[in-house]
This record gives C-alpha cells, sequence and structure tokens, in this order.
C-alpha cells in the first residue's frame, strides 16, 4: 500500500526522535553493536535528569550543550560520539563541533535507539 501511494517501499528500520533522520543522513549500520569500542569518546549532552532516569553509558564525558561546549570538548583531543536522548540534539551539536574541526559524529536517534533497537543496555548510577 505504502509503495502504491509514495512510489517507494516503506522503511522498515524505526526511526527515533522528532525527526532527527530527515536532519541526518541515516546510516543503515549505525550505530551498531560495536559503535562502543571504536575508540571515540562518547560525549552526552543530556541534563542531569536524563541521565538518572535513562542511565548513560560507561565512558561517556557530560557536557552540557551550551555557550562552552565546543571549547571543553576540544579540551578531550579526541574523536567523539555525541550522544542524546533521541538524536535531535546530537546532530546540532555535532554539527557545530565538526564546523570548528572537531571530528565528531552524531549518534543517530540518540539513546533511545542504541538501547531499543542495537539493545545496548545503558548503566544505571
Amino acid at each position: 500500500m505504502f509503495k502504491k501511494l509514495f512510489g517507494k517501499e516503506e522503511r522498515k528500520k524505526p526511526t527515533w526522535g522528532f525527526g532527527a533522520e530527515r536532519l541526518a543522513p541515516m546510516r543503515e549500520d549505525f550505530p551498531d553493536e560495536n559503535f562502543l569500542n571504536e575508540g571515540r569518546i562518547i560525549v552526552d549532552i543530556r541534563d542531569e535528569e536524563s541521565i538518572e532516569d535513562l542511565g548513560f553509558y560507561e565512558g561517556s564525558v557530560f557536557i552540557p550543550f551550551d555557550d562552552n561546549f565546543v571549547e571543553e570538548v576540544k579540551k578531550l583531543n579526541s574523536p567523539v560520539y555525541v550522544l542524546c536522548e533521541r538524536g535531535v540534539d546530537s546532530y546540532e551539536a555535532t554539527k557545530l563541533l565538526r564546523e570548528n574541526g572537531i571530528d565528531a559524529e552524531n549518534l543517530n536517534g540518540g539513546l533511545y535507539y542504541i538501547r531499543e533497537v542495537v539493545n545496548i543496555k545503558p548503566v544505571f548510577k
């Protein structure tokens, strides 16, 4: 039915975040179960309440997405993944980091996608 209406196959992969797949092209294979072992630091830009409620990935660095964000990430001197709840704020943060010469990848779909689709569960304090 979808193909008949729109002329293409319906996307089978769940989309997470408020339109994040339109903002940042989704790599079909990313993130996958190996993303935690790729040598990048995870920069988690979520607020403290979200981290407490939803958990976090060990080794994550918590840097708020504010006026000092770019300078704080530069201090890491490492390629980074940027993580938020659903992938939209992290897309904006990744774009800003790249504009400032930092090797950054958005974790498409955010924590919800990684937790529910990739099936890598976060830890809690």
